[in-house]
């Protein structure tokens, strides 16, 4: 059990009406906790104190908790139970022969349950600790992330045997931003930039062609957008925006590419989400597995 006063609490702020909201949990309490900070946030009117109460294992220390606070208007518990057995207590505290014993309570997860059992004639496994299944995820996902920005670029070459995916193409192709999407998408990307000035690193030829994409744009677009960029940083670069260099490059990159054997995708005029969903489609099913590590 952990029962702490949350950011928030403390004396009332001058004239405002004094509410509480006690969060109630057989976990650790945070899908709750945050749901309550959203609901006090839209009622700024009033001054808000917190209260936490988890790891609740029996019905007996919930009965404990909630009945010091029966007929308390100002008290407002908001809980997550998976356990059956808390719920139906919790039920049951909520509507009480009299008013003046009345529990106000939300609850955050029941009506999701329900409607699911409802619908599928299943019931709910009753697991607590579940979030920390959903925390792997996000971690993985900060992970993929952190590697996405450590390998923008072209940056640590020697990493991208580890990467899920790798994007490669001329500057302004949308390289760093889809990358970082798929990072978010718990895929591990890396992206190098094709130039004709730089030889792209020896390690790209021994990767598998089926994680290599290569991003082309149309001819216009792309001298509009680099053209729209040095007027940005206020700044002439030799060849950056020329049709000829620009025409040599699309070349260059398109042989690299059909001798990668990447798959060419055209990113002109299109959503991050729409070319992100594109490479996703043509992973290895092997590969896919990644986004649910």
């Amino acid at each position: 059990m952990i029962a702490a006063m949350m950011p928030g609490g403390g004396e009332k702020s001058g004239n405002k009406r004094e509410l509480t909201l006690h969060v109630l949990s057989d976990s650790v309490g945070e899908t709750a906790d945050t749901v309550g900070h959203i609901i006090a946030i839209q009622f700024p009117q009033f001054h808000w104190n917190y209260v936490l109460t988890t790891m609740i294992d029996s019905v007996q220390m919930l009965h404990d908790t909630v009945m010091a606070h029966r007929g308390d208007s100002s008290h407002l518990f908001i809980y997550t139970f998976t356990n059956p057995a808390l719920r139906e207590e919790m039920i049951t505290m909520r509507y009480p022969d009299c008013e003046e014993n009345r529990i106000y309570s939300i609850d955050v997860l029941g009506s999701g349950l329900d409607m699911v059992a409802d619908l599928t004639g299943e019931s709910p496994s009753g697991m607590v600790g579940m979030l920390h299944k959903v925390d792997s995820v996000y971690f993985n996902r900060i992970e993929a992330m952190e590697f996405a920005v450590n390998h923008d670029d072209g940056q640590l070459p020697d990493g991208l045997a580890e990467a899920d995916v790798v994007l490669i193409g001329v500057s302004r192709t949308s390289k760093t931003p889809l990358s970082m999407y798929l990072a978010h998408r718990g895929l591990k990307t890396a992206n190098i930039p094709l130039t004709l000035e730089t030889e792209p690193p020896e390690q790209l030829f021994e990767l598998e062609s089926s994680k290599v994409f290569g991003l082309m744009t149309g001819m216009d677009t792309l001298l509009k957008v680099r053209q729209e960029r040095m007027a940005e940083f206020g700044a002439y670069v030799p060849n950056y925006a020329e049709p000829e260099y620009v025409a040599a490059e699309f070349e260059y990159a398109r042989s690299l590419m059909r001798k990668l054997g990447a798959l060419i995708i055209n990113t002109e005029n299109r959503a991050i989400e729409s070319v992100a969903q594109e490479i996703l489609s043509h992973l290895r099913p092997t590969l896919r597995n990644t986004l649910n590590r």
